[in-house]
């Protein structure tokens, strides 16, 4: 189905619209992936948060001051005690009557009136009670003193005349000289006894526990307002008992705070800036941590009329996602509310389930009024860029539209004069010029193009033809020659149908042969008159209405190519494939593994071929090489590939056969026809073709085609090592034998490549002391194959790398050494032993690097020779002089067979190593105790030490050390290790036992 046309003006508008769309898009997006909203509603939220969090630790400081009633309780209770011992009170009827309590009120009326100056108080009381209130009578006043001051933050009077007695005698009035308030009275009447009152929770506590805890531990702030009767203000009031030192209760004692007093300690317009917020102090007994919980509210600050005002009975604040939210049920309105608590009593105390907090509550419409308006603003901001957008879309649309309409309707009229020129106005839109000058300079250049292409094609050497189907007509056009380039019989239809000419075309493709040619294109093979063959391309190109074709006679191209896949393929020589189209071809049958079934690939060399060369000249050698090609050519079954890889060597494979068996048959008669066929030499004398091949095997040697070659090329030189002119089969086992042979020789070189060997050191111990002497460094390896200095050593033999083992154990060792020596590991006096051939020694520049980097060392080294193939005297010379020994040799494994007498007297050595084999079970054999104690003689003759390596037992030791000898080296002793050991305690005592009885002998 066609696309639906548009106009220019409305593609540009579209794509003006899509930009316009997209931008607000964008804004609106960067604008909501930014969180603008609710982080500015967050940061409302935060401002109220820091606000209470400082109000809270304001306020708390203020009533943690005003309800430190210690130093005036302990006033109190010192005078009450001085006025009970002079007899002038009497705790058991102190509240009786206000007669009875004056002594004890006058005399602490003045620290009363001090503390409420020094505190941020509306006033201060003391009432004296000793009886259980639950039991006293409804009627029963209480004596006391309640003193008040209206204004605390003013100037105190010096006369007092700014205080008010609320309660108190009529005696104490007259002795204070202060003014009495309009609700006097002369005691605490009994509504003040009442169970809500700022008396009756605290004395209660009190005087049921007894007074055991401390008077500011039963400490109180009364949960709701109060007003004293005949009084209209309201109160907040903080109560602890008075408790005598012997545990009686004997009243209260308690500060107030007028609630107009607390509301300005709470001002409510640092919440927010129009005084739209309001504090409540408030306390509760629930869980702040719970989802909703009642307060009980104490005092709040004055809030403006457009907030809801709440009663003085209690609120509910719930909880969502970690804030507190206010709701009024009556308004639907909802305030934020931040909860800060007040930690005004101790944990333990009896009232501490009361919890105290500061709530700060601002309505929402004015906490979020900022954000709001922000995005108010957003919102019409991307309207009017919108509109402006879409106005802006429509006049630069038609501007640029106008041009190219008008140009449209020059082209369609340039379409309805085809044979015309066309001509074009001017748009000033640079593409479009020069569309237009491109357009009118094109009809030129068809115009030209088309009258030379007949002319080259009249021309051209090489025969071409063709053909165009076009969508609006019914016929098909064909060039003269189109029909006859393909062998078909020249058609005289002057209107050729399509389908006509699709079944002429059809039936041509059906009967004539084709290839592929280089390119992949199809090759078609026109057999003339004369039995040659034409070779001829037909190419087509498709567009929107027509299809065209074009024939080519390649003829000469397509001849010259085979000629050079022929020369490519085949071997010259022999006329058998050559390598690489024995390759191609193979992988193709590979790559079929229903084709191959069972199967059999030999490769096999010619015997004798360089004989032929050397003694006849290589005419005749390439006379034997085609007589054996042709042997093998002609003494296969058709199908078998046989090729000539290079030189003398041959490939052959067998495919296709249902068993082994039916292979091998034939494999005997092609061994059969080898041994038939000879060559007459120019002597006269017959020489018989001799060929050596192996056979690897399908499918069951491998499915492989490269690891087959593998085998084969291994299974025939197998053969040519042992017995030529013969073809064997591959041998996994010999194959596994020789890979790992193989494999092990690598490993050997990745060892000497990256020095894979490390170094233990196995003490040698002096045979007077038990001290150890020297160190002898011992080779460790631990590759997959190889696992002891005896394999490394006889495949450095076998692979010509002495020299190479020679200088990593004196560079290793070495190194080893010193690093032991660095980390403090052993004491850096020891010398170091290590084993060197004897017929290799490190190069001039080896030896000046060793000096320059173990200097410190050279001095300790002693080199241990052992002599398994002969004594180099030069190598040894040399060994002596480049590493500095001074004479310091060591003559290993002495005994052994290796390290005979003239070793001993050409070596001179310092120290001669009595080999294992003497030492073992030494303590039970005469003959190697008189070998020893010989070569213990002759040793001490000439100032050398003799060392017995191998002790395995005390008994060996002891018989070692009674022969004399100098220094000790085996397990008994101490084991080799990266970290050597020092000397086993068995081992060394024995020693100290040896030496403390050859003392005392002498």
């Amino acid at each position: 189905m066609m696309k639906k046309e548009r106009s220019i003006f409305h593609m540009i508008l579209t794509a003006m619209l899509i930009v316009l769309g997209l931008e607000v898009l964008l804004l609106l997006l960067t604008f909501y992936f930014s969180n603008m909203g609710p982080q500015m509603n967050q940061n409302a939220m935060d401002i109220v948060e820091k606000q209470v969090e400082n109000r809270s630790a304001y306020l708390e400081n203020i009533m943690l001051a005003n309800q430190d009633l210690s130093v005036l309780s302990v006033k109190i209770n010192e005078t009450t005690a001085s006025l009970t011992e002079e007899g002038a009170i009497d705790l058991e009827n102190l509240d009786d009557s206000g007669e009875n309590a004056m002594p004890l009120l006058s005399a602490v009326s003045s620290d009363l009136i001090s503390t409420l100056r020094s505190k941020s108080v509306t006033g201060i009381f003391m009432v004296l009670n000793t009886e259980d209130l639950d039991q006293i009578g409804a009627d029963v006043t209480l004596p006391g003193v309640y003193i008040r001051d209206l204004d605390p933050l003013t100037t105190p009077s010096k006369r007092n005349m700014d205080l008010l007695l609320e309660r108190s005698p009529i005696q104490l009035v007259k002795q204070m000289d202060v003014a009495t308030d309009k609700g006097w009275f002369s005691s605490f009447p009994p509504e003040a006894l009442e169970e809500e009152s700022f008396i009756y929770q605290v004395f209660q506590a009190a005087y049921q526990d007894k007074g055991q805890l401390d008077a500011a531990e039963y400490g109180r702030w009364t949960r709701k307002p109060f007003v004293l009767k005949g009084d209209g203000r309201s109160a907040l009031a903080y109560t602890i008992p008075l408790i005598f030192e012997d545990g009686t209760v004997y009243g209260v004692l308690g500060v107030e705070m007028l609630t107009s007093y607390m509301q300005s300690l709470i001002p409510n317009k640092e919440l927010q800036n129009q005084g739209f917020g309001t504090y409540y102090l408030a306390s509760t007994r629930e869980d702040l941590s719970g989802k909703s919980v009642e307060f009980q509210e104490a005092a709040c600050s004055p809030s403006a009329g457009t907030i809801q005002n709440f009663s003085a009975e209690s609120m509910t604040l719930t909880k969502e996602s970690g804030d507190y939210w206010l709701k009024d049920t009556q308004t639907n309105k909802v305030s934020f509310a931040s909860v800060r608590p007040l930690t005004l009593y101790s944990r333990n105390a009896p009232f501490s389930g009361e919890q105290w907090v500061l709530v700060g509550t601002v309505e929402t419409t004015y906490l979020f009024a900022f954000s709001n308006h922000v995005i108010f603003l957003m919102g019409v901001a991307i309207v009017m860029i919108v509109a402006v957008g879409l106005i802006c879309s429509l006049i630069v649309s038609r501007y640029l539209a106008r041009p190219i309409s008008k140009l449209s309707g020059e082209v369609a009229a340039a379409q309805k004069n085809p044979t015309a020129m066309p001509k074009f106005s001017t748009t000033h839109i640079r593409e479009l010029d020069q569309f237009v000058t491109a357009v009118t300079q094109l009809s030129h250049d068809v115009l030209n193009t088309s009258t030379k292409f007949l002319r080259i094609m009249e021309m051209a050497s090489v025969d071409l033809g063709g053909y165009e189907v076009r969508k609006d007509s019914p016929t098909v056009y064909v060039t003269e020659n189109f029909f006859s380039m393909l062998g078909i019989p020249e058609k005289k239809e002057e209107n050729l149908t399509k389908e006509r000419f699709q079944e002429i075309i059809t039936e041509f493709e059906s009967v004539c042969r084709s290839s592929k040619g280089y390119a992949g294109d199809l090759i078609y093979h026109i057999p003339l008159p004369d039995g040659k063959i034409r070779y001829v391309r037909i190419e087509t190109t498709s567009e929107a209405e027509a299809q065209v074709g074009l024939v080519e006679d390649v003829t000469a191209v397509t001849t010259e190519r085979l000629r050079i896949e022929h020369e490519r393929d085949y071997d010259p020589l022999t006329g058998l494939y050559s390598r690489r189209a024995f390759q191609r071809e193979s992988e193709a049958i590979f790559a079929q593994p229903e084709k191959l079934k069972h199967a059999a690939l030999i490769m096999m060399d010619t015997d004798n071929l360089k004989h032929m060369n050397d003694t006849f000249g290589h005419d005749w050698g390439d006379k034997y090489i085609r007589r054996a090609g042709q042997c093998l050519a002609w003494n296969t079954p058709p199908g078998t590939l046989c090729a000539r890889i290079s030189g003398d060597e041959f490939n052959v494979l067998f495919y296709g056969y249902d068993s082994q068996e039916a292979i091998r048959e034939e494999i005997r008669n092609l061994k059969t026809a080898v041994k038939e066929t000879s060559l007459t030499l120019p002597s006269g004398r017959e020489l018989h073709l001799s060929i050596s091949g192996g056979i690897a095997w399908y499918p069951e040697n491998s499915r492989e085609f490269p690891i087959m070659k593998k085998y084969a090329d291994f299974a025939m030189y197998q053969v040519k090592r042992t017995q030529k002119g013969e073809l064997a089969e591959f041998d996994p086992e010999i194959y596994r034998k020789e890979a790992a042979a193989t494999e092990k020789r690598q490993q050997f070189q990745k060892l000497i490549r990256e020095e894979l060997v490390r170094y233990y050191f196995q003490p040698i111990i002096s045979g007077k002391t038990g001290e150890t002497i020297a160190y002898e460094a011992l080779m460790r390896v631990s590759l997959p194959m190889i696992t002891n200095p005896g394999q490394v050593m006889e495949l450095a033999r076998e692979e010509g790398c002495l020299h190479e083992i020679e200088r990593i154990t004196m560079f290793k060792s070495a190194e080893s050494y010193l690093f032991l020596e660095r980390e403090g590991l052993i004491s850096g006096k020891e010398k170091l032993f290590v084993n060197s051939v004897a017929s290799q020694h490190m190069t001039e520049a080896e030896s000046k690097e060793y000096a320059r980097r173990f200097t410190s060392l050279q001095s300790r080294l002693v080199v241990e020779i052992t002599e398994e193939e002969g004594m180099d005297s030069s190598a040894l010379e040399i060994k002596r002089n480049t590493l500095g020994l001074q004479g310091n040799f060591a003559l290993d494994d002495y005994g052994s067979g290796y390290s005979n007498e003239k070793n001993l007297i050409d070596l001179s050595p310092a120290y001669i190593k009595v080999d294992i084999s003497i030492i073992r079970d030494i303590d039970k054999s005469q003959d190697k105790q008189q070998i020893v104690s010989n070569i213990v003689s002759y040793a001490h003759g000439r100032n050398m030490q003799i060392v017995a390596e191998g002790m395995e037992t005390a008994a060996e030791l002891e018989t070692v050390l009674a022969l004399g000898v100098d220094l000790l080296q085996g397990y008994f002793l101490a084991r080799p290790a990266a970290v050597p050991s020092k000397i086993s305690d068995e081992a060394l005592a024995v020693i100290q036992a040896f030496e403390a009885k050859q003392t005392a002998s002498s």
